[in-house]
């Protein structure tokens, strides 16, 4: 009967542990339920001793932290708390992939936008994340244009209170639409963000500053609405005339260029430079002549007074 015996035994050990388990099970749930975390432990070492752990990874390694960065803030958000260690888990992605686009787009919102008051270090530290996204990304415009927004509009409007300060971001801020709008010409809002950042240096008395940023976005532009408001704006720093004239050069420089390769964009159209015929301007002796211009800033300065 040693069978028995043994199905007895376990049956009483089963019978005791589910008495055992009944007796706690309802005042460990009360407590489970009082119980609710309330703050983060970063775990992880400096960004510099990541990459070294990664182990040649790097790459594999940020996806992985930027996935938990995306889960965690959508949790975060649930349990209405705030995530504390973003902008450092965001400094090691950025380390280890320098040039990981999304992490750069969307610092500003994931620090900032959060349960609770953003305070002045989440504003310091969202800049230098952008700022970081400038260098490491020079040729993304899209980067630069949240650079630019976050550093003239978002910061200053909602978390400096320093009148200079503000200023100061401003300017910067607006510097940095005016790259973006220039390395993005049509795509997006890129030619709007130009007018938000002449906006800015017009009314900071960096007049010169938001002329040259109206002209380079009138230059690459094909977006007629965009066009007729940056040539207002154009005619209201420079005047009436002026600014006729400057879109009097614009509409001939591509009308003579469009004759000869319709086909192409704007932007590639000053890539190129105007015209040349050869055959007439060998030897020099039309050196001065506008067919022989080799550059559009040539061609400009060999026109007469009235097409300038």
């Amino acid at each position: 009967m040693p069978a028995v015996r043994d199905y007895v035994r376990t049956a009483i050990v089963v019978g005791v542990s589910a008495l055992c388990i009944g007796a706690v099970q309802g005042r460990v749930a009360k407590q489970h339920a009082r119980v609710k975390e309330t703050s983060d432990v970063h775990l992880l070492p400096p960004p510099k001793e990541v990459v070294t752990l990664s182990f040649g990874y790097r790459a594999a390694l940020a996806d992985v932290l930027w996935a938990h960065v995306l889960v965690s803030q959508g949790l975060h958000t649930f349990e209405r708390r705030r995530f504390e260690n973003i902008a450092d888990l965001i400094d090691t992605i950025n380390e280890l992939d320098p040039e990981f686009r999304d992490p750069y787009l969307m610092s500003d919102a994931l620090i900032t936008i959060q349960i609770g008051e953003s305070g002045r270090e989440d504003v310091d530290r969202t800049r230098a994340i952008l700022e970081r996204g400038t260098r490491n990304r020079p040729l993304d415009a899209e980067v630069w244009r949240t650079a630019g927004q976050f550093i003239a509009f978002i910061a200053p409007g909602s978390y400096l209170t320093d009148p200079d300060e503000r200023a100061a971001w401003k300017a910067d801020g607006a510097r940095m639409l005016a790259r973006a709008a220039e390395l993005g010409g049509d795509a997006g809002s890129m030619g709007w963000a130009a007018v938000a950042g002449a906006g800015i240096l017009t009314r900071q008395g960096a007049r010169d500053a938001a002329i040259r940023l109206i002209q380079r976005t009138l230059a690459v532009t094909d977006d007629e609405e965009l066009r007729e408001r940056l040539q207002r704006d154009l005619a209201q720093l420079v005047g009436e005339a002026s600014s006729e004239a400057y879109r009097r050069r614009q509409t001939e420089m591509i009308e003579l260029t469009l004759r000869d390769v319709p086909f192409i964009s704007k932007s590639t159209l000053f890539v190129l430079g105007p015209p040349f015929d050869p055959a007439y301007c060998a030897g020099g002796a039309h050196a001065d002549d506008r067919r022989c211009a080799l550059t559009w800033k040539a061609w400009a300065a060999s026109g007469s007074e009235e097409q300038r």
